[in-house]
């Protein structure tokens, strides 16, 4: 059974953090650890961690520069063999034995689970990933942080979150694993999650930095990109599927 370390970063949201807390501390018969990274909040937060020290592995609450520079400083004292990011606000699914279930099927260097998109306290879809995730998907769909395990060697490998990103950064860094041709991937339709549609992700300027980190590392793939999008609404063409093999070919 791998070791998963379930880090939570959060800012001046003590309602979300707490529910956060309580969602994690209740999980049974994994091997986990519980790091909560706060960016100096003044509004309890950091009363709630006091609250719940017990159950919880790491803590700091000091001054950050940002959503990655916090995820980062989790990354550096984290010892489990998984990374989950649950930030404050994000819950796991009513079973406490979740957790347990994703740690037996954790091999490969990034797992993606199913999340469930919740609104106004309401189950209002479901996210879902191709069985084997590749560079067009991650760059077409990308993944939820809340129902993602990346194996901590990764970030050792390939580096940490560019914190140059406000809102971005981990689709960045979502794009340098898929460039690296080792890279693995897996995902599994199991709802672990659930992500909240009103948070910093669905309203920030995301579209900007996208761009931005689409120019410095997929180069001429753009373009292909593009084109493959055009094609995705033929994709169960006879006449294209015959075409595509006889390119194989």
């Amino acid at each position: 059974m791998s070791k998963i370390s379930v880090i939570t970063i959060n800012y001046n949201d003590v309602v979300g953090l707490e529910k956060t807390i309580l969602s994690v501390i209740n999980q049974t018969n994994v091997l986990l650890e519980y790091i909560v990274i706060d960016g100096n909040s003044s509004d309890g937060s950091k009363e709630i961690i006091k609250k719940y020290k017990d159950k919880i592995t790491y803590s700091v609450s000091e001054d950050d520069s940002g959503i990655y520079n916090a995820m980062n400083k989790g990354i550096k004292v984290a010892t489990g063999d998984y990374l989950l990011f649950m930030n404050g606000g994000d819950v796991l699914v009513d079973d406490d034995n979740i957790l347990a279930i994703c740690s037996k099927k954790l091999k490969e260097d990034i797992v993606a689970f199913d999340c469930f998109l919740e609104k106004n306290d309401e189950i209002v879809g479901r996210r879902t990933h191709i069985s084997k995730p590749t560079l067009f998907y991650v760059y077409k769909n990308g993944f939820k942080h809340q129902s993602t395990f990346i194996k901590k060697s990764l970030f050792d490998k390939l580096g940490h979150y560019n914190e140059r990103y406000k809102i971005a950064g981990d689709y960045e860094f979502w794009i340098r694993c898929f460039l690296d041709s080792k890279t693995t991937a897996k995902s599994y339709s199991i709802p672990i999650a659930k992500f909240q549609l009103d948070g910093i992700s669905q309203t920030g300027n995301w579209g900007e930095e996208h761009r931005l980190i689409e120019k410095e590392w997929l180069g001429n793939l753009i373009e292909d990109f593009h084109l493959m999008e055009k094609l995705l609404p033929y994709k169960k063409s006879r006449v294209l599927n015959f075409i595509i093999k006889l390119i194989r070919y």
